[in-house]
């Protein structure tokens, strides 16, 4: 995972709303994510596959963050990696993980389905 991932997940966050706001809009967030242009046509329908699979990313990321605010001692018995704080986080980071990188594997094909291919998107890849 680098940064290229990372602002692959926001990308396909933000893709299809732009798509809503029009081909001036998905143009600047295209260019100033991936420094691409955007492909029209079919090309939204993958923005509609990446959209779940960057929020799933995003919101593992956040619950991983905040895993302890939400930690009860009622909850803790039957947690995964549980009974302590550390086990149960430790556990459910390794497995939010797993998951972000797959999940990150499987944004690259659908953000280049959404852009035309240049250069710099070629060397991201």
């Amino acid at each position: 995972m680098n940064i290229s991932d990372w602002k692959r997940t926001i990308f396909a966050v933000v893709a299809l709303p732009a798509y809503l706001a029009g081909p001036a809009a998905r143009r600047r967030l295209t260019r100033r994510l991936l420094d691409a242009e955007p492909r029209g046509g079919p090309a939204f329908f993958g923005a509609l596959a990446a959209f779940p699979l960057a929020l799933l990313i995003w919101y593992l990321v956040g619950r991983i963050a905040t895993f302890g605010f939400f930690w009860t001692e009622a909850g803790a018995a039957g947690s995964w990696g549980g009974p302590s704080l550390i086990g149960a986080w430790a556990v459910h980071f390794f497995g939010a993980l797993g998951m972000s990188v797959v999940a990150m594997w499987l944004l690259r094909p659908l953000t280049r389905w959404q852009v035309r291919e240049t250069a710099l998107m070629q060397e991201l890849s």
